[in-house]
């Protein structure tokens, strides 16, 4: 039963991001768009910048002193996913105290998103710091990781983008001079072919003209031979 509450209630949680979605539009910030690319593929880099825009949004309605249900909520889910449990647990307890009729949601899910550290129920509606996110360790996706270093404009990323440009330029010239090589290989020995064709043809054609000639010969000498034997027969005959 309580493994099914759990399943339940993290349903629950990512509902709850998407309920918050739709209610106080203007306080969201970049919330929604953010939400949906991590919806639509989950990264942990995506899950961070669905953090920071939680984060934004929280910070620009404390500035309103217009505090939005659900918000600290959703970030306090957004942060013990990236595995920021006792920051998490805060934004539970701010919840919790901004809004008491969220209690039980709230106290459902620190059990199961914090359980070590649900007992504490210290809060902190303070501005939140967004540098202190990018020291949450994340991995990267490859493409992430490309795009990441793309836009930092990192000199090294550059020059690997160099290197593997003149390493697929050097393959595919490669890959011409193979194909060029193998075109003219099998051109000559299309043409090699051609001749030992050629040269058997006429050696067959040279072997039949001389086994004619021998059969020929060989035909006159056993019509010579033939005619001598009757020349001996009828010598014998006019002799008796």
């Amino acid at each position: 039963m309580k493994q099914k509450l759990k399943y339940t209630l993290l349903a629950l949680a990512t509902g709850c991001i998407l309920a918050t979605s739709c209610i106080h539009q203007g306080n969201l910030v970049g919330v929604p768009a953010t939400l949906m690319q991590y919806q639509h593929k989950p990264t942990e880099a995506k899950l961070l910048a669905l953090a920071k825009s939680y984060a934004e949004a929280i910070n620009q309605n404390l500035e309103q002193q217009a505090p939005c249900p659900g918000q600290y909520a959703d970030y306090g889910i957004a942060l013990a996913k990236l595995g920021c449990f006792e920051q998490a647990n805060i934004m539970f307890n701010n919840e919790k105290m901004l809004f008491p009729n969220s209690s039980l949601y709230i106290d459902m899910l620190k059990q199961t998103l914090t359980p070590l550290q649900s007992a504490d129920n210290h809060f902190d509606t303070s501005r939140i710091d967004l540098h202190t996110l990018d020291t949450i360790p994340i991995t990267y996706t490859p493409e992430e990781e490309a795009l990441r270093r793309q836009q930092a404009d990192d000199p090294e990323f550059k020059r690997m983008l160099k290197e593997q440009a003149k390493e697929e330029r050097e393959r595919q010239a490669e890959a011409k001079r193979k194909a060029k090589k193998a075109e003219t290989e099998a051109r000559e020995a299309r043409r090699q072919a051609e001749r030992e064709a050629l040269q058997a043809q006429r050696q067959a054609e040279k072997e039949a003209r001389e086994a004619q000639r021998q059969a020929e010969k060989e035909a006159r000498q056993a019509q010579k031979a033939l005619q001598d034997s009757i020349s001996r027969a009828q010598k014998q005959t006019i002799n008796k």
